[in-house]
């Protein structure tokens, strides 16, 4: 006898194919377009954290997909609920985060008619990094859905699940119960089954790679993003103890090789000076996972003496270097590095940088002796930011989250604070914008329950998404947020005033923030010594929800 199911809405088919893709929470801002299916999703255990924000709630979906925890899921109302959602698209897409933006569509009979909320949804989101998927069939709603899962897991990628209004109002009869695909873990990872395999450089490229390295007197082994694996990372330590190479990394891995005897921290612009002095003598660099964009390169004055050897398995990411590599590898960063690995030790041991550098860079503490280099005058009732990281430093779990947003102030962040590898360090200014680090900060510790979640952001970063403080506090979200607060748009201030001109049109003076965190449903502290960094730790209580420091820095001191 051929039972048939009974008949469901299709925002209940939606949701059970959300439940089916191992979906445990969705930051939301709620509309007339996705209200049903919010509604749905949460009667089947999947939890739904409304933001204020359509723009930050998509920020703590890609926070959220950072720390590790799978696909990050955000749904939208139609029209302006879409509209909110460009920038932190394009933030997600940059960084190449596994999103999926639930987005409410018009009904179909009225769409392209000129009314008010009618927009072209598709075109706006896929100029803004989005790749589309939508619904066109109710029935169709498991399939869509895990399409939309895929193609976020298979390509690193966000990408908006379009769902008209009148569909998900829809009635269905006799439809499939959804099932999780072939190769899919209820963690929402994809599992290695049906991968794609990895790439791999030709031998002749390899033996080309080898010997440009075993000729160099000062190689540099730089890291970046792509080469994160514990894997890659051993194999490329172990290469460079062969040729007495230099380590260090892009801002994507900061703090991969931190520990190790020859690491420079992080290359490029953000370079400790003691550091950039040494890589400035570079004759070869092997970069791996690391795309030599104008970040790493320093707009293309690091390097460009030295011959680069560049190994990546995305070929747009030698399109995309600032620097032009002598020769370039096509190949999973493991497994290029495992081949060459196997040509260099047949070779013998190599030179590499001469003993009184290397007994010079072990005695040089760089972040002091930048600090002892470049001395400003302090004003009363402000602190170094540099000192202060310091501070932070010493007090920061070895498991910490930091998430850093973008602005003048994150120099400091990068060249003061150290990563060590048991901690997930994450710098949102994937597009260069301000305005994400708070939000992405709520997403990762939604993420991250049980580990410290620190946000380090600048008073003008911060204050265009401070509500989210709020969302935190009202969804007992734990969250310690550092203000770096200098009373102006920092990175703005400080290019005026270096081309002669004024800087008052970047000075935006901050209301009291720490009555604004508690006014907001949080904790507040101000500092404006030194000293005080010893006491946000004991003050610190993750039970009592988002704490937020507003530090008062001296604008007289300039970052890198």
């Amino acid at each position: 006898m051929n039972m048939q199911s009974p008949p469901q809405k299709g925002y209940d088919l939606l949701a059970e194919a959300f439940v089916a893709e191992g979906v445990s929470v969705i930051f939301k801002i709620i509309g007339y377009g996705n209200r049903h299916f919010l509604a749905a999703a949460a009667s089947k255990g999947i939890r739904v954290v409304t933001a204020r924000h359509e723009g930050a709630a998509l920020a703590m979906a890609d926070g959220y997909s950072r720390a590790g925890a799978g696909v990050g899921v955000v749904s939208v109302h139609y029209g302006p609920g879409v509209t909110q959602l460009p920038t932190s698209l394009m933030v997600a897409s940059k960084h190449r985060s596994a999103v999926v933006a639930f987005a409410a569509g018009l009904p179909t009979d009225v769409r392209h008619r000129g009314g008010p909320l009618d927009l072209d949804e598709r075109g706006l989101l896929t100029a803004s990094g989005a790749r589309i998927v939508e619904l066109v069939r109710p029935e169709q709603a498991a399939e869509t859905v895990h399409r939309a899962f895929q193609e976020a897991r298979e390509h690193s990628a966000p990408v908006a699940l379009l769902a008209p209004i009148d569909l998900q109002e829809a009635t269905v009869a006799d439809v499939a119960e959804p099932q999780p695909a072939a190769g899919h873990r209820p963690d929402g990872q994809a599992s290695r089954a049906g991968a794609t395999p990895v790439a791999v450089p030709a031998e002749e490229s390899l033996r080309e790679a080898a010997a440009l390295l075993l000729e160099s007197e000062r190689p540099v082994v730089l890291a970046g993003r792509g080469a994160r694996s514990p894997r890659a990372k051993a194999l490329a330590l172990d290469i460079a103890d062969h040729l007495g190479a230099l380590v260090t990394t892009s801002f994507g891995a900061k703090g991969l090789f931190d520990g190790h005897p020859r690491s420079l921290g992080t290359a490029g612009g953000f370079s400790l000076p003691a550091d950039r002095q040494l890589l400035d003598q570079a004759d070869c660099v092997l970069a791996v996972g690391a795309s030599l964009n104008a970040w790493t390169t320093d707009r293309g004055k690091l390097f460009s003496r030295a011959r680069v050897v560049q190994i990546d398995d995305d070929v747009s990411a030698f399109s995309r270097s600032i620097v032009t590599p002598d020769l370039r590898l096509l190949g999973d960063a493991a497994s290029a590095l495992s081949g060459l690995s196997q040509l260099l030790r047949k070779s013998g041991p190599a030179g590499g940088w001469p003993p009184a550098v290397l007994s010079r860079l072990a005695r040089t503490d760089a972040r002091e002796s930048a600090i002892e280099g470049q001395r400003f005058t302090v004003e009363a009732g402000t602190v170094d930011p540099r000192r202060f990281m310091l501070g932070i430093d010493k007090h920061l779990p070895e498991d910490a989250v930091v998430v850093v947003g973008g602005g003048h102030f994150m120099g400091f962040v990068l060249q003061y604070l150290k990563n060590p590898a048991t901690r997930l360090f994450e710098l949102v200014f994937d597009f260069m914008t301000i305005g994400q680090g708070l939000a992405s900060a709520v997403g990762a510790a939604v993420a991250c329950p049980d580990r410290t979640v620190v946000a380090v952001e600048g008073d003008g970063s911060a204050m265009m998404h401070i509500q989210e403080l709020e969302t935190a506090a009202r969804s007992g979200i734990p969250l310690l947020v550092l203000v770096l607060n200098d009373g102006a748009l920092g990175a703005e201030y400080h290019g005026l005033v270096a081309d002669g001109m004024p800087g008052d049109v970047a000075l935006a003076p901050t209301p009291a923030l720490a009555d604004v965190a508690v006014a907001l449903g949080g904790a507040g502290m101000t500092v404006t010594s030194e000293e005080q960094v010893n006491e946000i730790w004991p003050w610190y209580d993750p039970k009592r929800g988002p704490h937020l420091v507003d530090v008062r820095i001296s604008r007289n001191v300039l970052g890198p």
